[in-house]
């Protein structure tokens, strides 16, 4: 029976590291995605620099960078404080639309 109870301390503590090796995968992770997102701005910027104001039905910039902003929000607010609990009435949500019809 003791030889049991060895195992199974043992098994316990090999796998917690392994949890916690993911947890930091996920935040490399999700670094990763904040900094895709702020290159990506840049590129919104472009296009929205290129855009034809003239033109009869306009993309929404505006829209689009606002909704990047608040995913790149997000996942900062994230890393900075991942055990905080979600109150579901404060999660924004993202624009449905990026089309505007003149």
């Amino acid at each position: 029976m003791s030889n049991l109870k060895h195992l199974l301390l043992f098994c316990l503590l090999a796998f917690v590291p392994v949890s916690n090796a993911d947890v930091w995968a996920e935040r490399e992770a999700l670094s990763n995605i904040r900094s895709e997102l702020a290159a990506l701005e840049v590129l919104v910027m472009s296009a929205k620099a290129r855009s034809n104001s003239n033109e009869r039905t306009q993309f929404e910039y505006e829209t689009l960078l606002a909704d990047l902003r608040k995913i790149q929000a997000g996942i900062a607010h994230h890393l900075t404080v991942p055990m905080e609990p979600i109150i579901p009435s404060a999660i924004d949500a993202l624009s449905e639309s990026y089309t505007e019809h003149q």
